[in-house]
């Protein structure tokens, strides 16, 4: 493991994934080619960072609501077509 390899965030993502899915954290280190120290190291921030992609949004964009609105509209009125025709 003498060589340094830079690796994509989603290259770490996905090592991390596969150590925890196998169960086997040494084999996993071995197969790519890194240290357990820089994998653990590399799951702390994964799961760190896990609680910000499941928080909500408290900011709301205005064009995303109005579009979300006049879609809305939209499909009520085939829907609405829809059973006058049937």
């Amino acid at each position: 493991m003498d060589e340094h390899k830079r690796r994509s965030p989603q290259e770490k993502m996905q090592i991390v994934l596969e150590a925890l899915q196998s169960s086997n954290i040494s084999e996993t280190c071995r197969k790519h080619r890194i240290y357990e120290n820089q994998f653990y190291q590399w799951k702390e921030k994964m799961l760190d960072s896990a609680n910000t992609v499941f928080q909500h949004k408290n900011k709301r964009d205005p064009e995303k609501e109005q579009l979300k609105q006049e879609v809305s509209a939209f499909l009520l009125s085939l829907e609405i077509s829809f059973l006058k025709d049937f």
